[in-house]
């Protein structure tokens, strides 16, 4: 398994005030309530904030009294017309916090909100789903499956056959009879308790309907959302589309190999690129071929910090490093460049990407234990060994990600049971959708959306030649996308934008290239 794999596998913090109990709303259903509370941050300038915390049950159909609950904030525009739906952010993962904990996170709301031309006149609703963020109880995370030391560790144990495994084993069990321990139902942590979490929320907001803006696992809970209540949801804005029913463990490899064909594609068509860099896919083919051969040593440093760690890199990391880039969308013009210095023998330009991914922020608070609860549900058992062989074999080169070893040992030691058959089905609806994509997107590419909108009737889609995984918080373009398919979802204006959108520049040596470093 790869090292972003392993990372992605890989108390509660409750702010003054967050517990107090102003009035109670009127509810829908019985089993779940949602309480108004005082907000544990400062009110931003731009907008009024309502702060709430919906109880549900943890195990639903169960003789189970145990309740989940987790936070929820409205930012309200004052520009916002009557019949406008408010927008439902559904963030990806599964387990990336919506980061509405405290003041900073707050104000970084505010401003993306306030700087998105589709955000500023609409109402928006942002919740941390069960089990996840600071807020939330339970919180299902286990600190030690995304510390970074202890994943470069297992790669000193690469050597002995099962030894990787079985200490993945060993750390997971500890971690699951914490949970377990507490009574905590770790099969209830799926996107279908989550679905129907928000489906009650809606409820009990006494909302007819919702606009729903989901990001990478976000789309998931989104078509979940679809499937079970498609008349609560007004139009779903779709961006890095993840259909449930995608084999993704097991198109890691021709993923990033089609991305990777890309790169190449565009670097020749760009003279500058081309004359640097005449045979860009022999130098992935040698790079690889070096650090398979004779891994080094290297140094990485965290960025803005005086953490180092000294990382054996071999052609697994590099590769990883390699699709990390591609999933950034914003590293791509260096591509290049680092695959080139790598086959030369090079290590420096990879070093800065190699920080960014071992020290990336997302790991110190991403719910990683609700991740393997719902990877262990609805993907695993999905991803079968026999196409993950196939998958292996028709890539040699990328043979040594291993896309199933340490996930699939990380589930023999989290039984959660296998999600129903009919949660893999194509969702099908007449829900307007909008589904947009980077081209060098590894984990969500194109083809998902392509296929997913057959089964659509109202659907409108983008790829961006010039980003990767997530295009459209930083894009000005699926900015304006956004805007019109939302004023208008069943016959949207595209903006003129998508004509003039090209892949990026790449850089070459003694130019922008060299750059890297301040970036």
């Amino acid at each position: 398994m790869s090292l972003a794999r392993t990372l992605i596998i890989a108390a509660l913090i409750v702010a003054a005030g967050y517990g107090t109990t102003v009035l109670w709303r009127a509810l829908e259903r019985p089993d779940s309530r949602l309480e108004t509370a005082r907000c544990w941050f400062d009110n931003p300038a731009s907008r009024s904030v309502e702060c709430y915390r919906f109880t549900a049950p943890e195990s639903r159909g169960t003789a189970s009294n145990r309740s989940i609950r987790f936070p929820v904030v409205i930012f309200r525009s004052p520009s916002t017309p009557e019949d406008e739906p408010p927008v439902l952010h559904l963030m990806g993962g599964p387990g990336q916090p919506a980061s509405i904990e405290n003041n900073d996170q707050i104000k970084g709301w505010a401003q993306f909100l306030d700087g998105a031309v589709w955000a500023r006149d609409r109402d928006h609703i942002v919740v941390d789903t069960r089990g996840v963020g600071g807020l939330s109880e339970p919180r299902l995370r286990c600190p030690m499956l995304s510390d970074v030391g202890w994943i470069l560790s297992l790669e000193t144990l690469k050597r002995t056959p099962g030894a990787r495994e079985a200490a993945v084993r060993k750390m997971v069990e500890s971690c699951r009879a914490g949970f377990v321990n507490e009574g905590i139902d770790l099969a209830a942590y799926d996107t279908a308790n989550a679905a129907t979490d928000l489906i009650d929320l809606r409820h009990a907001l006494k909302l007819p309907s919702w606009s729903i803006y989901g990001i990478s696992y976000g789309t998931r809970l989104a078509l979940e959302l679809i499937r079970r209540d498609p008349e609560g949801v007004h139009a779903a804005v779709l961006d890095s589309l993840s259909p449930p029913d995608e084999p993704t463990i097991a198109s890691l490899l021709p993923n990033l190999d089609r991305a990777l064909g890309l790169v190449y594609a565009d670097c020749a068509a760009q003279p500058a690129c081309a004359g640097a860099y005449p045979d860009l896919s022999r130098d992935m083919e040698a790079a690889v071929a070096r650090l398979r051969a004779a891994p080094v040593a290297m140094t990485v440093k965290q960025p803005g910090g005086t953490r180092t760690l000294q990382v054996v890199l071999d052609d697994a990391l590099y590769l990883q490093i390699v699709e990390y880039a591609l999933v950034s969308g914003s590293w791509v013009p260096f591509l290049p460049g680092i695959i080139n210095d790598t086959a030369k023998g090079g290590t420096r330009l990879l070093a800065h990407l190699a920080a960014r991914l071992l020290f990336d922020d997302y790991w110190q608070h991403d719910a990683n234990a609700l991740l393997l609860s719902t990877l262990c549900r609805e993907e695993v058992p999905f991803n079968t060994s026999a196409a993950m062989r196939q998958s292996v074999d028709a890539h040699p080169l990328l043979r040594n990600l291993e896309p199933d070893a340490l996930l699939f040992a990380s589930c023999a030691s989290w039984p959660v049971g296998k999600a129903p058959d009919t949660f893999r089905e194509p969702v099908v609806s007449n829900v307007p959708a909008l589904l947009i994509n980077g081209a060098y997107d590894t984990r969500t590419p194109a083809a998902y959306a392509e296929r997913q909108a057959a089964h659509l009737t109202y659907v409108y889609r983008i790829v961006l030649p010039n980003r990767g995984h997530s295009p459209s918080p930083s894009s000005n373009c699926a900015k304006a996308a956004i805007d019109g398919f939302l004023d208008n979802p069943l016959s949207p204006a595209p903006p003129a934008c998508l004509q003039h959108q090209r892949p990026p520049r790449f850089m070459t040596r003694g130019g922008p290239a060299d750059r890297i470093e301040r970036l």
